[in-house]
């Protein structure tokens, strides 16, 4: 990259103004870039602002609420009530019903030295502690006794194996669950997991374990595949991306860049797909055929999808635009909090819906009343901050994104079943963003896939309240003895502990 400035023979004083005014435009948004650096390396991730007033929620809610028919003093009592702020209790650890050892400790002195007769129990007082067992392995051997006649004519009967992951192989169903969830949820890589198995006096290699994990993924693909099916089956999904390191093909040692794609629905399941670019071909398999509610990023690639499929509707992510607005308080704290505090009042309404469980056509409405009149006033706001920014400024670069996608972004208005943003499917990817981390990276590319499916399982499972372990090691067992056609008793939504 060359950062080399050349400058023109200057031959006029006007001349001379033009390059010193460019020279400053391009000397300001270098400032603004290395300041969005340093934060992004140092700064707080969280995008939470303390507010300029010191309004409560609820104080922000009744605001936005029209003031109910009530008596003066009635008002003056509900605004007292919501300012006391109501002690937080206090914390308790959440322990499950745990395996109890108990231990009767008896005292030394039964006998009375008084009148020599024994002491009689009139009580005890009980204490706990917490103890660690560590895991055990398990050699799971399997007897087939052979029957054979005496006469020689029947030949000879012998049970036939039952079906397992992997044939002639050493790995038990629970086995394989073990290492996926070690790998994907716990996010220890298969050398410490190697380690592991060896303090419990088992040496598995690392490539038996990698082998254990394609061979499970594998299992688990027809389930992705057939949940990505029923989601692309209905008019809403959310969409996004990330990057992961991976092993570039051609150079040993060095690494690449690949893409881990999402396709989610609030509620529902959530499906990740493992790309090598970032690219709309790669969007476009993501997708397939689907029509309906779009909900994304102001990504241009989803933009060129929509512009070739008329099925897809575009619904824009108020967190997205948010986030650019929060970056430009720093510099340009004034025009930033107004709009930012606008965008505060309508997640403030989200929020109230979700707290009171309200249907999608109540949420509607609700909207309707309250974020449509906020929505409508931040408008002139953004085109007024555009006018008086540089362009490429954080404020300007926000503004233009924002009103870049008004339409979008106020698609939401229109159907309760929408969202405000797609922070659920963003939220999906934290798991990976922690795992790559400490995998270093998730491979080679070809392998990219593995973790895709299983993730796509773990989340899955979390969304609808299951602990992936008892999910794994269930369906993990099934799975080599059931058709094609009983893939949707066992799908995260459906599936029922035996």
């Amino acid at each position: 990259m060359n950062a080399t400035i050349t400058l023109p023979e200057l031959t006029s004083l006007e001349q001379a103004r033009g390059v010193v005014s460019s020279l400053c435009n391009q000397l300001q948004q270098a400032h603004w870039r290395v300041a969005q650096l340093e934060k992004q390396l140092y700064g707080a991730s969280s995008e939470r602002k303390a507010p300029e007033s010191n309004l409560s929620k609820e104080q922000v809610l009744l605001s936005l609420f029209p003031p109910p028919a009530e008596a003066a003093a009635t008002r003056e009592a509900l605004v007292s009530a919501t300012e006391a702020e109501e002690p937080r209790p206090r914390r308790q650890p959440a322990i499950k019903t745990l395996e109890t050892i108990t231990e009767r400790i008896e005292p030394q002195e039964k006998v009375c030295p008084h009148c020599g007769k024994d002491k009689c129990e009139i009580g005890c007082e009980k204490s706990e502690r917490y103890e660690y067992i560590p895991a055990k392995v398990i050699r799971h051997e399997l007897v087939r006794p052979k029957l054979a006649c005496t006469c020689g004519k029947a030949g000879v009967t012998i049970a036939p194996l039952p079906l397992t992951l992997t044939p002639q192989g050493i790995a038990g169903s629970s086995l394989v669950a073990q290492v996926l969830l070690s790998k994907y949820v716990d996010h220890l890589p298969l050398y410490r997991q190697q380690q592991q198995f060896e303090r419990l006096g088992v040496n598995f290699p690392k490539s038996t374990l990698g082998d254990w994990v394609e061979k499970g993924a594998s299992w688990l693909q027809p389930i992705v595949r057939e949940m990505k099916a029923q989601l692309l089956g209905g008019d809403y999904v959310q969409v996004d991306e990330t990057p992961v390191r991976v092993q570039d093909p051609d150079v040993i040692g060095k690494c690449a860049t690949g893409w881990l794609w999402v396709l989610g629905k609030p509620g529902s399941d959530v499906i990740f797909e493992f790309h090598p670019g970032r690219g709309k071909e790669f969007a476009q398999k993501l997708v397939g055929n689907f029509k309906g509610y779009l909900q994304r990023d102001g990504y241009g690639v989803y933009g060129a999808l929509a512009r070739e499929n008329r099925g897809l509707i575009p619904v824009g992510c108020w967190a997205h635009a948010r986030r650019k607005f929060v970056e430009a308080l720093e510099e340009q704290p004034n025009e930033a909090t107004a709009v930012v505090n606008e965008l505060r009042q309508i997640y403030m309404v989200e929020r109230h819906a979700r707290d009171e469980c309200l249907s999608p056509q109540q949420r509607h409405q609700l909207r309707q009343e309250l974020s449509v009149p906020i929505i409508a006033a931040l408008r002139p706001m953004l085109q007024g901050a555009q006018e008086k920014v540089l362009p490429q400024s954080p404020l300007g670069k926000a503004a233009r994104y924002c009103l870049g996608e008004w339409e979008a972004l106020n698609r939401y208005l229109a159907d309760g079943r929408l969202e405000i943003d797609n922070n659920l499917t963003e939220n999906a990817i934290r798991p990976s963003a922690v795992g790559k981390k400490n995998w270093l990276f998730i491979g080679h590319p070809q392998a990219g896939w593995r973790s895709a499916v299983i993730y796509s399982i773990i989340v899955s499972c979390r969304r609808h309240g299951i602990e992936p372990w008892d999910y794994l090691r269930d369906v993990l067992e099934r799975l080599p003895g059931m058709q094609h056609s009983d893939l949707a008793s066992i799908l995260p939504a459906n599936w029922k502990p035996r």
